[in-house]
């Protein structure tokens, strides 16, 4: 062990040295280069991720949907963003990490070890549609989606579904990605974990040509995985290319790619036992670092995602854009067992595995976009047209079941068991098709927003496996409407109210449910919100919104189908206040408060029932704090509520509310004349022993403390 750990201290050493001596002959190469004049940039272009202060924990522009560029404080919903300072500050490793700041955001079912499997307002994300790359691209949640690539996170709260089609109502996730500034930069990291966890970072990026014309940011990432699970180790990669070409001073492409790999253990799940007298009792909760699955299992998964987009500049009112993408994840592998019928004293029960392999989701998109002003008097359009198209496909393969007696609290290793059943895949084929059409109209300070979108949806799933194979079709051509009013108290603060209706597309029962493959039939949700928001404290953003949200409900009933029944109502408070309060003093703070309901379900027993794994309350705090006595020195400290949580729709069980602090610190400097820096950061501080997650008849015990580092050399 010792010699391994020698061997990669001089990989490591000799890495710094290869890329030190390559970056000083870089940086002469464009010393000696002549400066060339640039031309302006045309309006189109003018992102905000670039103009914005990429340190701070503020941020003023929002990159996600039909508010694409547009100032939070004249979007009538709740938007939060996670800036790169905020990432850095955490050392963010995925989407919970960075969303955890922010009110009702919680994790659902999973504990994480795979991919984040994420809730907001109580509702569960649907990982095919409700994840957006760059504003646009719909990716696939069903692998950790990196962070070393992204400039932010950005939650948009609320129906989406004028910009996206059928999305799950309460929210869009969006990743922006970095891309080259006016400055090059090149810099290599090394981060690490207390468990042995390596990880090595590139990230380089420039603009080049005779009008700097053309911009590249590059991002390579490759590693080895490991946690507190007495596991064996695992796998990541990414590489990132974002790729910019000004061809004319009207005319913009941009281009990003994303390759990412990751091969981990995956864990077994807990079922929660059966109810008791209308009560279920919950088991002890077993050592986090025990593999009740055996040290066998695998999850090897590969994402590969593609989005190109043009940008015109038709006039200096009226603008075009064209966008097409493409995003799959296969998931090679997935050993998936989950322990239950378990004795809840001695812990002995039974272990179910379910096999399956080549597992496909492909995503294909494109929209085509134009829009304007239109001055009409004392009024103001700002229009929006726009057609899209979403193509989903899923082929569900069939897994094989296996069951062997194991132990909850004490597990006993479990023998390598194969697949030795061929695939037969059950495809699931959808097609979105939708137009749109926007009108923001302004009247000094006061905008009113119209909005409607018709669609055109069909998804069709074929059964394999049954004989003859069956096939199931659903279709809905739906319209839509949004209204939203905002006025400008100052220029500063705005206040909103809006009503919107979104579009849902029906959950496809996961391979655990009796009902596997099945297709749910799509529903319209609405919500209607009203707000504030404000910067009239100078480096701080501050909002708080009431909203009232009315969906259709689905669940996982006694009998384990996933069921469409009913409706819930989703009422609540939702707050941040983020930015920096003094030059040394950053902070990011949020909340929310709700009361959901389940309405007019056709099961009695569950109506006016709270629904599945919606924690009541959720409160985030991160400040950190630069001393300017100790320049290049920082230290932070985070704690995160999240509450109670019923475990099923009948409110027969609930997890306990829990707190985890975190904890970091770092110094900047400069080594061989080079920015160099140094971090520690620290999860689950106090080393907690909680209920992660709960829901749809499953349990997750969170992690352990963890300690992880960062070290980092900007070479320019």
């Amino acid at each position: 062990m010792q010699t391994t750990m020698n061997r990669s201290a001089l990989s490591i050493a000799v890495s710094f040295a290869l890329f030190g001596a390559s970056s000083v002959a870089l940086a002469q190469v464009e010393a000696d280069k002549p400066k060339a004049e640039a031309k302006p940039v045309p309006k189109v272009e003018e992102i905000s991720v670039v103009a914005e202060n990429p340190r701070g924990y503020k941020a003023s522009i929002v990159q996600v949907g039909a508010f694409r560029d547009q100032n939070i404080l004249e979007v009538p919903l709740t938007v939060n963003v996670i800036p790169r300072a905020v990432l850095d500050s955490q050392d963010s490793r995925g989407v919970y990490d960075a969303l955890r700041n922010t009110g009702g955001v919680s994790r659902a079912q999973l504990s994480g070890a795979i991919y984040d499997n994420l809730s907001i307002r109580g509702v569960a994300l649907q990982n095919r549609t409700n994840y957006r790359l760059n504003g646009s691209l719909p990716i696939i949640n069903l692998i950790e989606m990196p962070m070393e690539n992204k400039e932010r996170v950005e939650a948009l709260k609320g129906a989406s579904s004028l910009y996206y089609g059928f999305t799950t109502p309460v929210g869009i996730i969006n990743l922006v990605t970095k891309r080259a500034r006016a400055e090059p930069n090149f810099s290599l990291a090394l981060s690490g974990n207390e468990y042995g966890q390596f990880v090595q970072h590139i990230d380089a990026g420039s603009k080049f040509g005779a009008d700097q014309q053309f911009g590249a940011r590059v991002n390579i990432v490759s590693g080895k995985l490991n946690s507190a699970l007495d596991a064996p180790k695992g796998e990541r990669s990414l590489f990132a290319l974002a790729l910019d070409w000004r061809a004319t001073d009207r005319l913009w492409f941009k281009f990003d790619y994303e390759g990412i790999t990751k091969e981990t253990h995956e864990p077994a799940t807990i079922v929660i036992p059966a109810a008791v007298a209308g009560v279920i009792p919950l088991p002890r909760r077993p050592v986090y670092s025990r593999l009740i699955a055996g040290d066998w299992p695998k999850n090897d998964a590969v994402a590969k995602n593609a989005l190109l987009r043009a940008d015109y500049t038709i006039s200096d009112n009226w603008y075009a854009l064209a966008e097409v993408g493409r995003a799959q994840t296969r998931r090679d592998k997935r050993d998936y067992s989950e322990i239950t019928n378990y004795n809840l004293v001695t812990g002995e029960g039974r272990l179910d595995y379910s096999l399956t392999r080549d597992l496909n989701f492909v995503n294909r998109n494109a929209r085509v976009e134009l829009g304007g002003k239109v001055a009409l008097g004392f009024m103001t359009h700002d229009l929006t047209f726009g057609i899209m198209q979403n193509k989903l496909y899923q082929a569900g393969a069939n897994s094989q079941a296996r069951s062997v007696t194991q132990n909850l609290y004490d597990p006993r290793p479990i023998p390598f068991i194969d697949k030795n059943v061929p695939s037969i895949l059950n495809p699931v084929n959808t097609t979105d098709k939708g137009s749109y059409a926007m009108d923001r109209i302004t009247v000094g300070d006061f905008q009113l927003t119209i909005a409607v979108r018709k669609e055109d949806y069909e998804a069709v799933t074929t059964r394999n496996t049954t004989n003859p194979p069956t096939v199931t079709r659903y279709t809905a051509s739906p319209t839509t409407y949004s209204y939203a009013g905002l006025y400008k108290v100052r220029k500063d603060t705005s206040i909103y109210a809006s009503y919107i209706e979104g579009l849902e597309e029906g959950p496809i029962a996961p391979i655990t449910a009796a009902n596997a493959g099945a297709i749910l039939p799509p529903a319209v949700s609405k919500q209607k919100e009203i707000g504030f928001k404000s910067e009239a404290i100078r480096g701080l953003l501050a909002s708080i919104a009431y909203f009232d949200l009315e969906r259709a409900t689905s669940y996982t009933d006694a009998n384990r189908f996933v069921v469409l029944d009913g409706r819930t109502r989703i009422k609540g408070v939702e707050f941040s206040f983020n930015g920096e309060l003094t030059k040394e003093i950053s902070l990011y703070a949020s909340g929310m408060r709700i009361n959901a309901k389940l309405q007019r379900a056709a099961t009695a027993a569950i109506t006016g029932k709270t629904p599945d794994s919606t924690p009541k309350e959720t409160y985030s705090l991160l400040a950190e704090y630069k001393p300017s006595m100790v320049p290049g020195f920082f230290v932070n400290a985070g704690a995160y509520y999240t509450g109670r949580r019923f475990l099923n729709p009948a409110n027969q069980a609930e997890i306990s509310g829990y707190t985890i602090l975190t904890a970091g610190m770092g110094y900047k400097t400069k080594l061989l004349n080079k920015p160099f820096s140094v971090q520690m950061n620290v999860a689950n501080a106090a080393d907690k022993d909680y209920w992660e997650a709960g829901g749809a008849g499953y349990l997750a015990v969170g992690a352990p403390r963890s300690i992880s580092f960062v070290a980092k050399m900007d070479f320019f």
